[in-house]
């Protein structure tokens, strides 16, 4: 097996999606979760119809996961819930993997969470993924069976693209297989200088290509170059996948992709 390109695509191999509530049921039951989850509901909670719901999405991890409601095309709420001895370091590294998970496998475009009054460690999870305060509901929780008001803190795409672990070694990755394919053809000559900010991009658009996200990947990656001066994908069939990427075609499959054609200007 290949090692894996980052800590965050390690953390990704950790985790699952999983369809029923067996798992997360066992988590929000536990003695130091419950008060802070169970709401106005008698205990044993039952998160089926969540899991289940349309949209939703539930990723576990060998401590905890997240389960990520949607409200609307592109619009996701998480809950995190993690048993005690996965909190702190595990519980970031879990977090950052499942909205890697979410943005580059999903429609999502801005992931909101919830930090009800008194939830310091809420807070402070939203913050350390690089959520922005939004607003606050009033009636936005009910801990200890009372309605307490909660921050909303939202983490949008472009954010998240910005500053995400992973998406430069996915980038690095790409360029080396491009200087190959290249090298196959008979070019040899450097594409660009090297560059960290394209890097990171192109990473976070090859994670969506590569996990059946091609329009998302492109219409984000294209975002980036118009405002860098580079020259925009585009899509030129959906099946098999092929991107062009002005000076070359390449086809999408297995988790890799290959050069199919290199433009005339370019070769």
């Amino acid at each position: 097996m290949n090692a894996p390109l980052s800590d965050l695509h390690r953390t990704l191999a950790g985790l699952t999606r999983e369809t029923d509530a067996r798992r997360l049921n066992e988590v929000v039951n536990h003695p130091s979760v419950l008060p802070y989850v169970r709401g106005f509901q008698e205990p044993p909670l039952d998160l089926t119809p969540a899991v289940e719901a349309a949209g939703n999405v539930l990723l576990m991890g060998e401590h905890g996961g997240v389960l990520f409601h949607k409200h609307m095309p592109g619009l996701y709420e998480a809950h995190t819930q993690v048993l005690p001895e996965g909190r702190g370091a595990w519980t970031v590294a879990m977090v950052r993997g499942c909205l890697h998970w979410l943005f580059t496998r999903t429609d999502a475009v801005e992931i909101v969470t919830r930090c009800p009054r008194g939830n310091v460690a809420a807070k402070v999870l939203a913050k350390v993924i690089g959520g922005t305060y939004e607003t606050t509901n009033r009636r936005g929780w009910v801990m200890h069976g009372e309605i307490v008001p909660a921050d909303i803190y939202a983490l949008k795409i472009q954010d998240w693209m910005r500053d995400a672990p992973g998406l430069v070694e996915r980038g690095r990755w790409f360029h080396d297989r491009l200087e190959s394919e290249y090298a196959r053809l008979g070019r040899v000559e450097p594409l660009h200088e090297d560059d960290l900010a394209h890097d990171r991009y192109v990473g976070a658009a090859c994670e969506m290509m590569l996990n059946g996200q091609p329009g998302k990947g492109v219409a984000f990656y294209n975002r980036y170059a118009v405002l860098s001066d580079y020259a925009p994908a585009r899509i030129v069939m959906p099946e098999p996948l092929a991107i062009d990427i002005n000076e070359a075609v390449l086809i999408v499959r297995d988790e890799d992709f290959y050069v199919a054609s290199i433009t005339a200007d370019a070769a």
